[in-house]
């Protein structure tokens, strides 16, 4: 006679999984991850039931209240990581442009941190509106500034050319 230790003051939280073996979970799992594109046969097939009774070993394993609470659970649980909210979507645009950095392809970097600064609120549309005084000032001063440009590069010409 073995003497068992105190029992604990809370009990453990159930879960759907604790109900199932290792292959009805495996079953559940497979359906849920690719739902509309298997049967109850290639599922069980996968989930490791011999292929002779696969298609019934499916069929049985549906009707069991236990695995279609687990496979309901699972279903929530997967549609629920596929939900497009905001944490979600930064999170996918911020792999995408690492991917993009990784690869080199640095062309489709600049449009995917755009849409990581929006989504986050990070960066913001502004519309001015601009009377037409104000549009001939802005006129005026990049005439300027395409001026200045054009003098420093004939500046640069003539540095290389001496050198």
């Amino acid at each position: 006679m073995t003497k068992s230790g105190p029992k604990p003051m809370v009990k453990e939280p159930w879960h759907p999984v604790q109900d199932l073996t290792e292959m009805q979970r495996r079953f559940c799992d497979y359906l849920a991850y690719n739902q509309g594109r298997t049967t109850y046969t290639e599922a069980a097939i996968k989930a490791g039931y011999n292929e002779n009774r696969a298609r019934i070993e499916g069929s049985e394993l549906m009707k069991n209240p236990k695995i279609q609470r687990y496979y309901r659970y699972k279903v929530n649980d997967v549609n629920r990581s596929l939900a497009v909210n905001r944490t979600n979507y930064i999170q996918r645009l911020i792999k995408l442009s690492n991917k993009a950095e990784n690869k080199e392809i640095r062309d489709n970097c600049a449009p995917l941190e755009g849409l990581i600064g929006k989504a986050a609120g990070l960066l913001v549309n502004v519309i001015q509106h601009v009377g037409e005084s104000d549009l001939n000032e802005l006129r005026e001063e990049e005439r300027r500034l395409k001026k200045i440009n054009e003098e420093g590069l004939e500046t640069q010409k003539l540095l290389n050319s001496k050198d």
